[in-house]
């Protein structure tokens, strides 16, 4: 009975909005739930390094019917396309494909970070701001948010 009763008031203080303030006035955003179809997503960060001035990341995803759904974009020098699927809060992009332009070393090593962290990526979640930050398993992240139109 006591389990329900803790149980019963987190989900009050969820509902009430306290528990986000809460999150707030610890620095940390609060994980929202939402989905990745659509864009362009600009990345704003792979891996804790941001992206260099200059250098172009986004992604476009597009729905389908179960395996059928493709992210495509920019992925610093090169053009990308392969599958993803989400499932909640899981994600799973790949096998990613890519045009094989080369450009100078500060894009060349942006892509790299960019594609290997993106095929590593098990899981999605969203904050207050928008922004979507895609996990691997290993530490390794990368940050988007919508581009404005």
């Amino acid at each position: 009975m006591m389990k329900r009763a803790v149980l019963l008031g987190v989900g009050l203080l969820a509902l009430s909005g306290c528990a986000k303030e809460a999150a707030l006035v610890k620095g940390d955003l609060p994980a929202l739930g939402g989905s990745l179809e659509g864009g362009p997503w600009l990345v704003e960060d792979i891996n804790g390094g941001g992206v260099p001035d200059g250098v172009r990341v986004d992604a476009t995803f597009e729905p389908g019917d179960h395996d059928t759904s493709v992210v495509f974009g920019a992925s610093g020098c090169n053009r990308y396309r392969g599958g993803w699927k989400q499932t909640g809060a899981t994600v799973k992009f790949g096998p990613l494909a890519g045009t094989m332009m080369m450009c100078e070393p500060a894009k060349m090593d942006t892509e790299s970070k960019f594609l290997k962290t993106m095929e590593a990526v098990t899981t999605v979640s969203f904050d207050s701001t928008g922004a979507a930050l895609l996990k691997a398993p290993d530490g390794r992240a990368i940050k988007l948010r919508r581009e404005n139109k």
